[in-house]
Parts: C-alpha cells; sequence; structure tokens
C-alpha cells in the first residue's frame, strides 16, 4: 500500500465530517420545559445528527456520478462553512446537519473504486479521529481565561474553522484534479441497506425523545432519581440490522455500535497541553493501518470490551487505569475494530461512521437530582457501588453481544 494524496484527502475530509458530526449533538439532556417533549424531534441536539446520518446515507446509496458526488462535498464543506453565521441555533443545526452529510456521503462515494477497502479506511480513520477528538479540542478552546470576554457573545466567524474547511476544499479539489482516486468501480445497492441507513438513526432520535421526557418528569411521582437503560434497544436494533443484511457488509456496523458501548474520552482525561492530542491521533492511524494489514474484528471487540469494563475504575486510586483505557486503548481499538470490518458498501459505510453521533441517546443512565446538599462529604466507598458494577457490566455485556453477532458473520460468504 502507497500513501496517496487520495488517502490524505480523505483522513482530512473525513475529520472534518466527524467533527460536524459531533457538533451537531449535545451531552446536556436535562432540559427543563414542559409537554410531551415532541419538540426534542424536530428541534433537540439529536435532531441535526439525524439529519445528517440520512442524508449521508442517501447520498452514498444514490449518487453514482463522480462529477455529482464531488459537487455535494464542496457543498457540503460550504454549508459547514456558513452554518454558524445563519442566525437561529435550531437553523445552524440543520443546515450544519445537512452539510455534514454531504460531505460524508460525497467521501463515502468517492471510495467506491478498485482501491475501495483503503481509501474507506482512510475515510474512517479520520471520522474517528474527529469524533474522538472533537471534546478534547472544544476543551482547549474554551477553557484558558479570557476576563471579561468570557461574557461578550461568541463571534459569527471562526478563523480556524473556516481556515480548515478552506484547506479540505483546496486538497479535495487537488486530489480530483489529480484523478488519485482511480477509476469507479459500481457495486449493486440494496434494498436492505438503505433501510437499515433510515431506521436506525430514526429509532436513536426516537429513544432520544423519550429519554428526555423521563428526564422531565423524573420528579413527578415522588422520585427524585432515575436509571435509564432502555438505550440497549439500541444495542438489539443494531445486532439485528447487521444479520439481516447481506453477506458480511454488517460487521462495521457492528464494530460501530461496540465503539459507542464501548464509551468516550472523558473530561477527566483531557491533557494539559496541545501536543497530547497528537496522541489519540496517532493511535487511531496505527490502529487503522494494523486493522486493513490484519483483520481481526472479533480481537478489536475484545479491547473495545477491555475499555468498557475500565469504566469500573473511574475513581481513585485506581482512576489513572481507567484514564488510560479511553485516552490510548480506546482510539487503537476504534480504528483497528472498524478498519478491520471494511470493505463494505457504500450505504452501510456511511450509516456506521454517523452511527455514534447519531446514537446520541446514553445507552445507559443514572440522571436525576439529590433533594438536598449535605454540608460535609459523604464517606468514600473503597470500591465501585451496585450502579457502577450494573452500569459497567450491561456496558460490556453490550460489546460483548457486538462481537459474537460480527463472529457469526464472519462465517458467511463473502
Amino acid at each position: 500500500m502507497t500513501f496517496r494524496v487520495s488517502h490524505v484527502c480523505l483522513l482530512l475530509g473525513g475529520f472534518v465530517a466527524g467533527i460536524a458530526l459531533t457538533s451537531t449533538t449535545s451531552r446536556e439532556f436535562a432540559f427543563v420545559v414542559g409537554g410531551d417533549r415532541l419538540d426534542a424531534l424536530y428541534a433537540g441536539p439529536s435532531a441535526g445528527a439525524f439529519l445528517a446520518a440520512v442524508v449521508a446515507v442517501l447520498v452514498a446509496a444514490l449518487v453514482r456520478a463522480r462529477r455529482v458526488l464531488s459537487t455535494l462535498s464542496f457543498a457540503g464543506l460550504a454549508l459547514l462553512g456558513i452554518a454558524p453565521s445563519t442566525g437561529p441555533w435550531d437553523f445552524e443545526v440543520y443546515l450544519g446537519g445537512v452539510g455534514a452529510g454531504l460531505l460524508l456521503g460525497g467521501l463515502v462515494g468517492l471510495c467506491a473504486t478498485a482501491d475501495r477497502a483503503w481509501l474507506q479506511t482512510a475515510l474512517a480513520a479520520g471520522v474517528l479521529a474527529g469524533l474522538l477528538l472533537a471534546g478534547p479540542i472544544d476543551h482547549f478552546r474554551t477553557s484558558f481565561p479570557r476576563r471579561y470576554a468570557d461574557y461578550l457573545p461568541e463571534p459569527a466567524v471562526d478563523p480556524v474553522a473556516l481556515t480548515v474547511l478552506a484547506l479540505t476544499c483546496v486538497v479535495l479539489a487537488v486530489t480530483l484534479a489529480s484523478g488519485d482516486f482511480g477509476e469507479r468501480t459500481d457495486v449493486a445497492v440494496s434494498a436492505r441497506a438503505l433501510v437499515v441507513g433510515i431506521v436506525l438513526p430514526l429509532i436513536g432520535l426516537v429513544l432520544y425523545w423519550w429519554f428526555v421526557r423521563r428526564v422531565w418528569n423524573v420528579g413527578t411521582y415522588g422520585a427524585m432519581q432515575g436509571r435509564w437503560m432502555f438505550g440497549l434497544v439500541l444495542v438489539v436494533a443494531v445486532i439485528a440490522a447487521s444479520l439481516w443484511l447481506e453477506s458480511r457488509t454488517g460487521i462495521v456496523l457492528l464494530a460501530a455500535m461496540a465503539f459507542v458501548a464501548a464509551g468516550d474520552i472523558g473530561v477527566a482525561a483531557f491533557p494539559d497541553s496541545w501536543p497530547w492530542l497528537l496522541v489519540p491521533a496517532a493511535l487511531v492511524l496505527t490502529g487503522a493501518v494494523l486493522g486493513r494489514r490484519f483483520p481481526q474484528p472479533v480481537l478489536g471487540i475484545a479491547a473495545l470490551a477491555v475499555v468498557a469494563a475500565s469504566a469500573l475504575f473511574e475513581h481513585p486510586p485506581w482512576d489513572n487505569l481507567h484514564v488510560g483505557a479511553t485516552w490510548l486503548l480506546l482510539p487503537l481499538a476504534a480504528s483497528y475494530t472498524v478498519a478491520s470490518s471494511l470493505a463494505s458498501s457504500e450505504p452501510v459505510t456511511a450509516t456506521s461512521l454517523a452511527v455514534p453521533a447519531a446514537l446520541a441517546v446514553p445507552l445507559i443512565a443514572d440522571y436525576g437530582w439529590t433533594a438536598y446538599a449535605p454540608l460535609v462529604e459523604s464517606e468514600r466507598t473503597l470500591g465501585p457501588d451496585s450502579w457502577a458494577w450494573t452500569s459497567t457490566g450491561l456496558s460490556v455485556a453490550a460489546v460483548v453481544a457486538c462481537g459474537l453477532a460480527a463472529a457469526h458473520l464472519g462465517k458467511r460468504p463473502s
């Protein structure tokens, strides 16, 4: 394998798409408003990610002409550039979602050549790097004290973001002009892949709405604390969808679901200096190359199960184990697992890369509020409490279930 300009283009484009996908979602799930919360279906943080996933799948499945795919990719980059300055937040989310979907779907479509496996791997590595590093990058950009500037409105134009978008446009244009993608090789698109690409994000959106309702109604019956486990429906849905898809194409969908279930780089794991961001980025690239050279999806999912199990050690004195697992093992294992599962059909690949953002609802959550704030700190327990054991066990079980399904699919003929 020779590292080509098309690989650089897909890495950079995938990174931008990954950042854009995370910007359409939110980890703040408690919204204090009444009613049935139907607005969460069209105006909530998950609506943008749902829109991005559906647009990406439709573009990847239905568009064949390279010129049209290129135009849609450039249009996606343009929408991502103008979305922050369009005014109301809801409108920004819609434009950002469409832009992210056009960019991701267009790039997935451009991968449909004889070098499909390596091109899809480069794109997946870029998307995973964007998904993993979006939080740390935002943390660094907003964590520095700016005195009274913190009370001023945010600027409508972000010069750093515009520079990255412009650079991506230039690299994409150079790659297209050089013909480095190679000759297109069309593969028949199944109706099942298209259905899966639309239904899975829809399930995630509906579950998000249900979760917001549960959070809002947490005190209705006198309960001051709640448990959410219905997000595990997503795991069942993804496994069923992967088994329904033809041949082995659904393995990459299971890899993406295992990544979602394993966890993410948390705020506590953020390093103190910018250069440390290169560590997970380098691990993502390493995992992608290893996964392409020595593909073993089940082995990668087993490593993700270790990451999920490390959540038992979130608190001192063993918290460094969890930090190390999420900061070092997670990028390597996630990239290796996804790369090992490629190549796949265009709509399934687009769905798999959009799934981590589209399934924004938490699989397992402890939500609510306390009735009082004690004046003295309660006594610390020596180990994880019962909820930590339950939630971690369910997360590990979800990852293991994905691994078992992947092992079953691996026995199917190619």
